[in-house]
């Protein structure tokens, strides 16, 4: 029996426990949000939510659009149960939060009836259909769960060793992690041309591999998968970027030939330094010289900072190797919360140190977050809370320069 059927289990015998708690008062209490029996129409969801949580009020869907998500309805727990019903055209990432945290529980949405526990914890919640996308998907997650276990494991393994030798071991086992994580998602989409959840995950890893690479993985799909309409469109991304890659040496030859406009004024960037998970110290400094460099203020507990997470990750993966690092700085006091997020959101750089006191936040201004700023070659601050389709534009300006 899974996991998600045991949870599902305790919860039926809480329920009935209850019921026969309230036969025995005076005033008996009829369940205000009963489990319909349903008959799903054509391209139907229903979403069963449950929680033992007495504090869980208010639970949010969102669906993922751009790797950004955005709330498409809300609904009140009543007798710790809750529902969502809809149509979808093609399966979909869909994100529940709720009125406890901005943390995300991220699961698929098709076509069919979708049972869902909230835990306490959102991020530690489970959902179970038994559609074929849907046991796919749910072993992909899993498969996905025991990389990001790994990577908290291996701060961890540290056990306060912060020697140099110990370092370098552990930014060599990231690497190698991170790369098996992405050999381990290609190898999915290989193994499963007949799968719309290999289109969810090209779509997901579009920026993160080569344009030649996602070609490949994307003609490798099956002929039906590519008739459907949403998998031409992304057929019609992937040649964009294609012709984009192939026309961005003629565009940097004319940039380089066209007079240099007045420049701007850039203030300098302020040096700080902090603690990164394995115990070492980072500063501005410690980038080398002629890189731009993305600095974000965030936190684990920061909804907002980890919906655009997923940007960051896929502005890194594009950018990186022209020249882009970047900085997170974490107003995180627990440091357990602010490793696991590192590892959940897949923050793979190298530069993260949290800003005790918000020292750092004071001297740049930060009033609120996720606030991002872009600091220029030559170490001069270029933008200031920027973020959306502007921040990439302003990084690839400042690559260019």
């Amino acid at each position: 029996m899974s996991i998600f059927n045991r949870i599902f289990g305790i919860a039926i015998i809480y329920l009935l426990c209850t019921c026969n708690k309230n036969a025995d008062n005076v005033e008996t209490k009829t369940s205000v949000n009963p489990t319909p029996i349903l008959k799903l129409e054509n391209n139907q969801f229903y979403i069963s939510g449950l929680t033992f949580s007495d504090s869980l009020k208010t639970v949010y869907l969102s669906r993922i659009e751009t790797n950004v998500p955005q709330i498409i309805d809300s609904a009140i727990v009543k007798d710790k149960t809750f529902n969502f019903t809809g149509f979808i055209s093609n399966p979909e990432e869909y994100i529940i939060t709720t009125n406890l945290s901005d943390s995300p529980f991220r699961f698929l949405v098709d076509a069919s009836k979708i049972e869902v526990f909230i835990n306490q914890n959102v991020e530690k919640s489970a959902s179970y259909s038994s559609t074929t996308i849907q046991k796919q998907y749910k072993s992909y997650r899993d498969s996905i769960t025991a990389f990001r276990n790994k990577g908290v494991k291996l701060y961890y393994d540290l056990k306060g060793d912060f020697s140099s030798k110990k370092i370098e071991k552990l930014k060599l086992d990231r690497v190698k992690l991170f790369a098996e994580r992405s050999r381990y998602t290609r190898d999915f989409i290989k193994s499963n041309p007949n799968s719309y959840l290999s289109v969810i995950l090209l779509k997901n890893e579009i920026d993160a591999y080569g344009i030649k690479e996602i070609r490949t993985l994307f003609d490798n799909l099956s002929p039906d998968l590519k008739s459907i309409a949403s998998v031409k469109t992304l057929d019609s991304v992937i040649t964009e970027i294609e012709t984009t890659d192939r026309n961005s040496k003629i565009i940097d030859i004319k940039v380089a030939e066209t007079p240099s406009k007045k420049l701007e004024y850039r203030p300098k960037a302020y040096d700080f330094s902090g603690v990164s998970p394995y115990g070492e110290t980072l500063s501005l400094q410690s980038i080398p010289k002629g890189k731009v460099i993305l600095i974000d203020f965030w936190a684990s507990w920061c909804g907002p900072c980890r919906a655009t997470n997923p940007q960051l990750v896929t502005l890194y993966n594009k950018y990186h190797n022209q020249g882009l690092e970047i900085f997170s700085i974490s107003e995180d006091k627990g440091t357990t919360e602010w490793i696991n997020a590192i590892a959940t959101d897949n923050l793979h750089w190298d530069y993260h140190i949290i800003d005790n006191n918000k020292s750092i936040a004071f001297r740049y201004g930060v009033e609120s977050i996720p606030f991002k700023l872009l600091i220029d070659k030559n170490g001069n601050i270029a933008s200031e809370k920027i973020s959306g389709n502007a921040l990439e534009s302003r990084i690839k300006t400042l690559l260019a320069e």
